[in-house]
């Protein structure tokens, strides 16, 4: 590029001081002119350090939230986004490489794309077990991956098959064009997108990345970049933790119903074979034997009782949120 574009940072918070030096470090550490990148904080009312870390070590600038919910954060932190670009990114990720910002801006400007994110989650041996597992899977939840709607590849895909076409493959980056039907959950964890877009579509109160992007392919607008390289997400420290943020999300279910317009078309045929799939763990086993002939570890074979778990804490849900089955995330 002859001139590289303004980049907004935003990265909604609640105690993070001990995931986001690395994080801010990762791309304090990108050959992407640091002149060109500003980082927001959004605060959700940290009790701990965060505050004085970002502003005082990384020089972020910050703003309040006090919602304790990080899609408010999210158009927040638009509200204050100087950048011709935003790039949303949580505290627990990590960029894997210096170039990766600057990669992943080139290739969205030059191919003049909606924006774009990584293909793969990092699998690390120093990672915990159930990150290991997302990094294997390509998600952290069974029922999108059963779904066909993850939006990161499996440790042992090379191609893109996760929904739309694509348009162009070079040695860096899949150009895809999607569409409203089988669009994954692209979005997060370290997602590229020109702010012209954003404001083509509601992003306020709140910003839902996958329920944005779905609004913009139908308007149009859907060409994405999908590059060949990986972001470490550091989700969980132990499977305790993990199996929280599952029943986190479930119980968001039926909270954020009325604000969504993504849906993964359950029909009550599609939700019994789901739940067949999930509940008998039969399946998810045999994947994971798949998955483990291919590159040999043992987590693995955490799927069958996470999907077991999921399968629970979804059923539970539904039966307090009838009106919201229609979404499972």
């Amino acid at each position: 590029m002859n001139q590289y574009p303004f980049i907004s940072v935003i990265m909604p918070v609640y105690n993070g001081e001990k995931r986001i030096p690395k994080c801010l470090g990762s791309i304090k550490k990108q050959s992407y002119p640091q002149d060109k990148i500003e980082i927001i904080i959004v605060d959700d009312d940290s009790t701990d350090n965060t505050v004085q870390i970002a502003k005082e070590q990384f020089g972020a600038k910050i703003v309040r939230n006090g919602t304790h919910d990080p899609e408010r954060g999210k158009s927040i932190g638009i509200e204050h986004a100087a950048g011709e670009y935003l790039f949303f990114i949580d505290d627990d990720n990590i960029l894997t490489h210096r170039t990766w910002l600057e990669n992943l801006v080139c290739a969205v400007v030059e191919e003049h794309c909606v924006g774009g994110q990584a293909a793969w989650f990092a699998y690390r041996q120093k990672s915990s077990l159930p990150d290991k597992y997302m990094a294997l899977y390509g998600c952290g939840d069974p029922a999108v991956f059963y779904l066909r709607r993850r939006d990161h590849m499996m440790k042992t895909e090379k191609t893109w098959h996760l929904g739309g076409e694509v348009l162009r493959q070079t040695k860096k980056y899949f150009k895809i064009k999607f569409d409203s039907k089988s669009l994954p959950t692209i979005g997060s964890q370290g997602f590229l997108i020109k702010k012209e877009y954003v404001h083509l579509i509601k992003w306020q109160p709140f910003f839902y990345h996958i329920d944005s992007n779905l609004e913009l392919i139908k308007q149009g607008y859907d060409n994405y970049i999908i590059m060949k390289d990986t972001v470490v997400h550091n989700h969980s420290v132990n499977y305790k933790d993990f199996m929280a943020k599952i029943k986190r999300n479930a119980a968001q279910l039926g909270r954020d119903d009325q604000y969504r317009t993504y849906s993964y078309d359950l029909t009550l045929p599609k939700m019994i074979r789901l739940g067949l799939t999930l509940g008998t763990m039969l399946i998810p086993f045999v994947d994971s034997i798949r998955g483990f002939i291919k590159f040999p570890t043992p987590a693995w074979f955490l799927h069958p009782i996470v999907c077991f778990r999921v399968a629970l804490a979804y059923t539970g849900n539904v039966l307090k949120n009838s009106g919201a089955v229609k979404k499972i995330k």
